[in-house]
């Protein structure tokens, strides 16, 4: 019996898993245990930033192996305090409080959202229609998916949904009850969707008018994966807080919600916690990645090739006009919409060498690690080229 199917054998089925026995990694590719190589434009869905065998975090690691793996939050961790520290500098933002994943760091939020709103009498959440935020019980009721609420209700109460980039939505849904809105500045599981900039400004007009709170959800589209270390810092728009995690480790399970001045004090000591939120080797991964992704040279290296990326698919897409809807992104979080066949154009893509995953039904998202070159680009085209070829001839 091989590991594929002992996975169907001993764990929990959720998940669509790729027929893959992977071996390693290597740079931006997999190799499994015959050898074959495999383009990731996956990534971990976007946690390995740096790709496999970055030598700045093999470094970071086998420091902090040779120190500790775990002390819990009893007591202060020189490496934790420094990531944390090279965050808020990086911000501008006054506090952070590090997480397991980005799902952890909504709820904290949502924790932080719901004590604010008890001293200012307002109780209503706002989320938008296609959003993802994570699958635990509170996240979830801020996941205007349908498909991922449906079978767990009655879910958190007090959260509404509007559509994305409705301004009369919007406008409509705000009042004086209103406690917290929560978006993403790209949806990702949503189909790589974009906010209309016009759709945040009203956001924030209406936040000054209405006193509420605002919050990112930078999970996806953090830690430089835009071309901008976190994506509000784009258009200069700063919600009182944000959810950070994939990328941020590096590889390795680490998340945080990050406070601005309006909520840095809001927990008193005890009424939040975690065992294994800042773990030590994990916030080392993590001081690496955010060191090497922070230099303006890096960044500006993820904008010059995601462009290219895009410009490339704009052409790629023009000789498929009957089959391809449009290109959307930015950075290296790039999305490919499909009038229909997405699960077979990612299979098909899958047996010439090359991963990605669907979101929004029928876009299929790239998610590359960003130390991707031009070069990589031009392969994944070239995979895509014989996968389309295949499909519709």
């Amino acid at each position: 019996m091989n590991v594929l199917q002992n996975a169907n054998r001993y764990l929990v089925n959720v998940y669509k898993r790729f027929p893959l026995d992977v071996e390693r990694g290597e740079g931006v590719y997999l190799v499994d245990k015959n050898g074959h190589k495999y383009l990731d434009f996956l990534a971990g869905i976007a946690v390995n930033a740096l790709g496999y065998q970055h030598p700045r975090i093999q470094k970071a690691i086998l420091a902090q192996l040779n120190r500790n793996l775990h002390l819990s939050n009893y007591f202060i961790q020189d490496v934790q305090v420094e990531l944390a520290r090279r965050l808020v500098e990086l911000t501008g933002y006054r506090r952070v409080f590090f997480t397991n994943s980005g799902t952890e760091a909504i709820e904290g939020l949502l924790k932080a959202a719901k004590k604010w709103g008890t001293h200012h009498q307002k109780s209503e959440i706002i989320a938008l229609q296609g959003c993802f935020h994570g699958r635990t019980l509170g996240a979830l009721s801020i996941t205007m998916q349908e498909k991922y609420q449906k079978s767990f209700r009655p879910l958190l109460p007090g959260c509404r949904m509007i559509p994305a980039n409705d301004t009369a939505a919007l406008k409509q849904a705000v009042n004086e009850n209103t406690l917290a809105v929560f978006y993403e500045g790209i949806m990702g599981e949503g189909g790589v969707r974009p906010l209309d900039v016009g759709f945040l400004k009203e956001l924030y007009q209406l936040r000054e008018r209405f006193d509420f709170l605002v919050f990112a959800d930078e999970i996806q589209t953090g830690v430089g994966r835009t071309g901008y270390f976190y994506y509000f810092q784009k258009d200069g728009f700063r919600p009182d807080g944000f959810a950070t995690a994939k990328g941020l480790g590096g590889g390795l399970p680490l998340g945080a919600f990050v406070l601005d001045e309006k909520l840095a004090e809001i927990f008193a000591p005890g009424e939040h916690g975690t065992t294994y939120g800042g773990n030590p080797l994990a916030c080392a991964s993590g001081l690496a990645t955010v060191n090497e992704v922070a230099q303006q040279s890096f960044l500006n290296h993820v904008a010059q090739v995601g462009r290219y990326f895009k410009e490339q698919l704009g052409v790629f897409a023009g000789k498929y006009p009957e089959h391809i809807v449009a290109v959307r992104g930015e950075g290296l979080m790039v999305g490919l919409e499909v009038k229909e066949r997405a699960r077979d154009l990612m299979d098909a893509a899958f047996e010439n060498g090359l991963l990605f995953n669907i979101a929004g039904g029928n876009t299929l998202r790239f998610v590359p690690p960003l130390i991707i070159e031009k070069t990589h680009v031009d392969e994944a085209i070239e995979k895509l080229q014989l996968t389309f070829q295949k499909a519709f001839g």
